[in-house]
């Protein structure tokens, strides 16, 4: 993939995440005025959160989280033209398919605004299998970074990506949805869902883990500083995927940010070394 491909692609999606969250802003202003926006039910993912007494529901939290990654969407694909636009580094290719899965979520927020996890309907399993995709891509994207971003790497990078897509699209399209069953967060949950989260869990280790030996490996800071990195985004990525209330808004919030920031920098400062 030449720079100027790939700068086309992030535009592409730059442009489109811009068109994502005016959507979403329509949507929601749609929803008021129809009334049919409604609190999703208090069931709660992981159950034990019901029991502290400072982790309360709140559908304001919820709702500030969409917005927090819509904003950082756009936010980040503009970072990635500003900072990156003459950069041949493949973890930045992977890192957009990071974006992607957290513009997945707004399938999450569509539920709510329209009402749809009331009914039982095909838009609703949908939704479900969009928001799966996306938390599938999520932990390959960053996978995928660790292990195939190397210079040998570099002529394969279109069939790699393609490859990851595939794989979540396949995975989120056979899993089953349990629309019964709507969390707190407006999320329809999967079958098997204990499997699955076990299955994010190694893939999100066994990146970090890479990063790490990569940095042993090469002695490089720079790839160790990207491993703890990662470790903080990832848990504030997760903690706004589970957002119902301000605790997991605030260190979500601020997870992400510092995790990003820092994760985008090291890989810079790798660059320029190189």
């Amino acid at each position: 993939m030449t720079l100027r491909t790939r700068n086309k692609f992030i535009k592409f999606f730059l442009i489109s995440s811009i068109v994502f969250f005016s959507l979403m802003l329509l949507t929601f202003i749609f929803s008021i005025i129809n009334r049919s926006l409604i609190i999703p039910p208090d069931f709660r993912i992981p159950d034990f959160l019901n029991h502290i007494p400072f982790m309360k529901t709140s559908f304001i939290a919820l709702m500030l989280s969409f917005l927090v990654l819509g904003l950082y969407v756009i936010a980040c694909f503009y970072l990635l033209i500003r900072f990156f636009e003459n950069t041949q580094t493949t973890e930045i290719i992977f890192f957009t398919g990071f974006l992607i899965a957290c513009m997945a979520e707004s399938a999450r927020f569509i539920t709510i605004c329209l009402g749809l996890w009331q009914t039982f309907s095909n838009m609703l399993i949908f939704a479900g299998n969009v928001v799966l995709f996306g938390r599938t891509l999520a932990p390959l994207s960053f996978l995928c970074a660790a292990l195939l971003s190397e210079t040998t790497q570099r002529q394969d990078i279109e069939r790699n990506y393609i490859i990851m897509v595939t794989v979540s699209v396949v995975f989120a399209a056979i899993i089953p949805m349990n629309t019964a069953r709507i969390s707190s967060t407006g999320l329809v949950t999967e079958g098997f869902i204990i499997l699955i989260n076990i299955f994010r869990v190694m893939l999100l280790l066994t990146s970090v883990i890479s990063f790490f030996i990569q940095g042993i490996k090469k002695n490089s800071s720079e790839y160790k500083h990207m491993a703890s990195s990662l470790c903080v985004l990832l848990l504030g990525y997760s903690m706004l995927m589970d957002c119902d209330n301000f605790v997991f808004f605030a260190l979500g919030t601020a997870g992400m940010l510092i995790g990003t920031y820092r994760y985008l920098l090291y890989i810079h400062k790798l660059y320029m070394w190189s």
